[in-house]
């Protein structure tokens, strides 16, 4: 990699950074909500896979 390849990612991540701002409440309080509403759903989806491959193999015997 060659200084003038470094020089313009450091250009890049310092433009994310000054257009970066801090979320106001609204926002952060949205995405904290969709975040957990999405963590349970993954949560529930594998916990139901894992019932069905514990119940499924006794109730096929």
């Amino acid at each position: 990699m060659q200084l003038s390849e470094v020089q313009s990612k450091l250009r890049e991540y310092y433009n994310v950074l000054k257009m970066a701002r801090k979320p106001d409440w609204e926002e952060f309080s949205m995405t904290t909500k969709v975040a957990l509403a999405v963590m349970f759903v993954v949560g529930f989806i594998g916990f139901a896979i894992y019932i069905l491959m514990e119940i499924l193999p006794g109730a096929l015997r």
